[in-house]
């Protein structure tokens, strides 16, 4: 998350974390998409990975690219996206497809995730003149509102 901790996922044995919506597709043959709704947990998957001791409690994305209907590429992109289902908070990042058919394994750079923080704004009015810290006269229908006083 924002703020460097794992999101609330809830694990279970061989199923994807039903919190999000995972979806992935090769930019190359878009119409190929692989979802955690019409797909299996074989297939692409957001579980958690680790045992808090000798290694540290992880939230992961997982794709198998052989489960696409047509044949990867080396040099392809994979794009995946992931929505936080209670929010509708989504991410959506590239993956290259380099040589070989070892385990694309990504840990360096953690993927930040929803849910996301909501910014909450206040609207703030500047004052323009000082017209407000005159004494207003008390002819109007609201004379107990704070505006008139």
């Amino acid at each position: 998350l924002e703020d460097g901790t794992n999101p609330f996922i809830t694990w279970y044995k061989d199923q994807t974390s039903p919190e999000y919506l995972f979806r992935a597709w090769i930019w190359e043959r878009p119409d190929e998409i692989l979802s955690t709704e019409t797909h299996t947990y074989h297939h692409l998957a957001i579980t958690q990975v680790g045992d808090g001791k000798k290694v540290p409690f992880m939230v992961v994305s997982r794709v198998n690219l052989g489960n696409f209907p047509s044949q990867w590429h080396a040099g392809e992109t994979l794009h995946l996206e992931l929505t936080h289902k209670e929010t509708g908070q989504k991410v959506e990042w590239d993956v290259y497809i380099p040589e070989g058919t070892a385990t694309i394994m990504l840990l360096d750079t953690p993927q930040i995730i929803p849910p996301y923080k909501e910014v909450k704004s206040e609207k703030i009015i500047p004052k323009t003149d000082n017209s407000s810290d005159k004494p207003k006269e008390n002819n109007s229908s609201c004379s107990n509102c704070p505006h008139c006083h």
